[in-house]
């Protein structure tokens, strides 16, 4: 039976968790969902002085392209807004922000991670 998209969405971002707790990233928040727009935020770290709002796509195999070029404009665009709120909610408008996507190719043993900082460039 094929893993559901929830259970594999579920299991990359927990693999890019520790991936980046193995870089030294201290995590912030998981799953951060804004109650206004329900615009959703995979992961938020601290990486030094930066807040990193981190987008996780996960797959299996390459039909549809690597899992980081799912992230299209609009996906930024909901991302950056929950990121807003998140910072609102906080007061924390003093830190540079930056918006990384990890990729994560599941079909492998052990599964491909692909960390793109910086992926794309929005103001918060």
């Amino acid at each position: 039976m094929s893993e559901s998209t929830h259970t594999r969405g579920s299991r990359g971002e927990s693999i890019a968790e520790a991936f980046l707790r193995r870089k030294g990233h201290a995590i912030l928040a998981r799953n951060y969902r804004d109650a206004v727009s329900r615009y959703e935020i995979d992961i938020v770290t601290r990486d030094g002085e930066e807040l990193v709002f981190v987008e996780v796509k996960a797959g299996t195999g390459r039909r549809f392209g690597d899992p980081q070029s799912w992230v299209d404009a609009r996906k930024q665009q909901h991302v950056t807004r929950a990121a807003r709120r998140f910072l609102q909610e906080r007061n924390w408008h003093e830190f540079p922000c930056r918006f990384d996507v990890i990729g994560i190719d599941l079909s492998g043993n052990p599964p491909r991670i692909t960390h793109i900082e910086r992926a794309f460039w929005s103001t918060v």
